[in-house]
């Protein structure tokens, strides 16, 4: 598995990491592939208001919000998000008749798999871990560096040295071509302080790496519970995935009994698929209708007409051998 384009893969994390811009781009994707709508048509915009509502159900996870509630969201939609989205080229926006409008544009990130993936449940409530971790996981994974250490970890067995590991990032960041030896101390120097005192803590606090502060030692945490999961091995790590699950050369080859030896690796990353998450839909303010997706889809149509009201108001069981006599 090869890992996706990497500028396309760094505005995807960038835009993904924040969880507003999710529940936004989860809103119109839905909006999209339930009602089989064409992007260019007006049928597929939804107004900020209308969006300001889905979004503040699903942060609140109550299909009753207030008016304080929905307008922060409306308001941080207006000043934030959506001009974030729209200088991405993800939606497209337009104003007529004093009402602003939304809609996903034509962007090659909604092709992948594995966005898709995320957006289905962009809470993180089918995953195995949380969605602070969620969220911590994407802001991590948005800097390429990052992601690039995760990778050089991944081929490595165990603990290495910082220094070790800066000098292998240099060389991976410099290309086709670039070797160990080619790296020259200045270079290596600045890129372990970079690991030292910015990317190495993220990724610890992330759980996706076991940093060793004090002894300058790190490893891919390999027991993550983010490897488990279908859209992180598929995109941002897609790369570590491949060196993670990769048997070695002992686990493909018997050894002289003609039994192999389990114990040389460890896969870490199980082929769970992902459901498809539940999330809260509704009109407005007060009167907000909580379904799941499946059952928002057989009646989008409707709910997309009804009129807005009140505009103002988540053993291992040890066996002991028993020694026996020799036959």
């Amino acid at each position: 598995m090869s890992s996706p384009p990497s500028a396309e893969l760094t505005t995807a994390l960038d835009v993904l990491a924040a969880p507003r811009r999710r529940y936004l781009l989860a809103t119109l994707l839905e909006r999209e592939d339930t009602t089989s709508v064409d992007r260019s048509s007006a049928s597929s915009r939804l107004s900020m208001e209308r969006l300001a509502i889905d979004i503040t159900t699903v942060e609140h996870d109550c299909p009753i919000v207030s008016n304080e509630q929905y307008e922060r969201v409306h308001t941080d939609l207006i000043h934030a998000h959506v001009p974030r989205l729209v200088d991405a080229g993800l939606v497209i926006r337009r104003t007529d008749g004093g009402e602003t409008t939304v809609a996903l544009a034509e962007h090659p990130i909604f092709e992948s798999e594995w966005v898709r993936s995320l957006l289905a449940d962009p809470t993180g409530e089918t995953l195995p871990v949380d969605e602070t971790t969620v969220n911590r996981t994407l802001e991590a994974l948005r800097n390429p560096r990052r992601r690039t250490a995760c990778a050089v970890l991944a081929g490595r067995r165990g603990t290495v040295s910082v220094t070790d590991l800066a000098a292998a990032v240099v060389a991976r960041e410099g290309g086709d071509g670039t070797r160990l030896v080619d790296v020259t101390e200045p270079e290596c120097t600045t890129v372990s302080t970079a690991l030292v005192h910015e990317h190495l803590p993220v990724l610890s606090e992330a759980g996706l790496v076991e940093y060793d502060a004090e002894a300058t030692e790190v490893a891919l945490a390999t027991d993550a519970p983010q490897l488990r999961i279908d859209w992180v091995v598929e995109g941002p790590l897609a790369d570590v995935s491949d060196l993670v699950r990769r048997p070695t050369r002992r686990d493909r080859c018997p050894d002289s009994s003609g039994a192999s030896d389990g114990a040389t690796a460890e896969s870490t990353a199980a082929d769970a698929p992902v459901p498809t998450a539940s999330a809260a839909n509704g009109d407005r303010m007060l009167w907000t209708l909580s379904r799941p997706r499946a059952e928002r889809s057989a009646a989008s149509e409707s709910s997309s007409s009804r009129e807005i009201t009140s505009l103002l108001g988540e053993s291992s069981v040890a066996s002991d051998q028993q020694d026996g006599p020799s036959t």
